[in-house]
């Protein structure tokens, strides 16, 4: 479990994508056990209908979980 006041010091990757016409999705590595060795982060979303609103819950939610900052992904260059 992470402590919220304690900063990751890390940078969220994450890519944004138009999924269907005026439908934007947000990937992102989810959170996993740190504890555990080996532990793989499962792939996380948020959708919406606004790009910048789908991004700024991204952005919300990493610093919440603190992270520094979200590095935006192009799509094609997805290997999050």
């Amino acid at each position: 479990m992470v402590n919220k006041s304690e900063s990751r010091a890390g940078v969220l990757k994450a890519t944004l994508r138009e999924v269907e016409p005026g439908l934007f999705r947000a990937d992102y590595p989810g959170e996993a056990n740190q504890d555990q060795a080996d532990v793989e982060a499962f792939p996380d979303s948020h959708v919406g209908t606004d790009p910048s609103g789908v991004r700024s819950w991204v952005e919300e939610m990493a610093a919440g979980l603190g992270y520094d900052r979200v590095e935006w992904v192009s799509p094609e260059d997805t290997a999050l």
